[in-house]
């Protein structure tokens, strides 16, 4: 028997946030989890750009549901992986893509980049996937990466052309310059760019 499936009709608000600067609605999740997001932004490749090694404790900003984090969590065999966003329904959609993976090395914690709920030196990678832009004082949200980041962690920042909240190469060498992270490697494509930044060591 077949049934009808309601679904809520997003708001205008929501449509604004969408197509302008802020914070992604979550009405709009479901986008960020679209297959064709895998030919533009694949996770792998994304991954491979941390540079991770199994025994890392990784810190992914902005996670929304969840689109990188079971490639990255498989990864972590002896480390894990703490997703963070500003929106609880987001981290429960994450939350529950990570169970269908059956993934558990995980935890979720929703909390505001410009403040970071964790001890100082507690991350060997804090990634951040078309976030730095959504963020109102992006200033305190590099300070904030680099705060909890370990001496030689890395931040790996990853932008996306036409994102209405991309922020520009040399605008995020400025920023990490602020908070004391050095560049390290980066790459560049035709519709999405990863900078890594990495944490000196005293």
């Amino acid at each position: 028997m077949c049934g009808i499936v309601r679904r809520r009709v997003p708001s205008t608000s929501a449509w604004r946030r969408l197509a302008g600067k802020g914070i992604y609605p979550v009405e709009y999740a479901s986008w960020l989890l679209s297959p064709l997001r895998y030919l533009v932004t694949p996770p792998r490749r994304t991954a491979d750009r941390l540079e991770l090694s199994s025994t890392d404790h990784v810190l992914e900003v902005g996670c929304g549901p969840g689109f990188f984090s079971p490639v990255i969590a498989k990864r972590l065999s002896s480390g894990g992986l703490i997703l963070l966003d500003i929106q609880r329904p987001m981290l429960d959609l994450a939350s529950a893509r990570m169970k269908s993976h059956r993934i558990a090395n995980f935890t979720c914690v929703c909390g505001d980049a410009r403040s970071l709920p964790f001890r100082a030196n507690t991350f060997d990678v804090i990634m951040m996937v078309t976030v730095v832009g959504e963020v109102g004082d992006q200033n305190a949200a590099i300070r904030e990466a680099a705060r909890v980041l370990r001496p030689n962690g890395r931040l790996s920042i990853t932008e996306a052309l036409g994102d209405p909240d991309r922020i520009r190469e040399s605008e995020l060498d400025h920023l990490a310059g602020h908070a004391g992270l050095a560049r390290d490697r980066r790459w560049r494509g035709l519709l999405l760019a990863t900078n890594n930044f990495r944490k000196p060591v005293a």
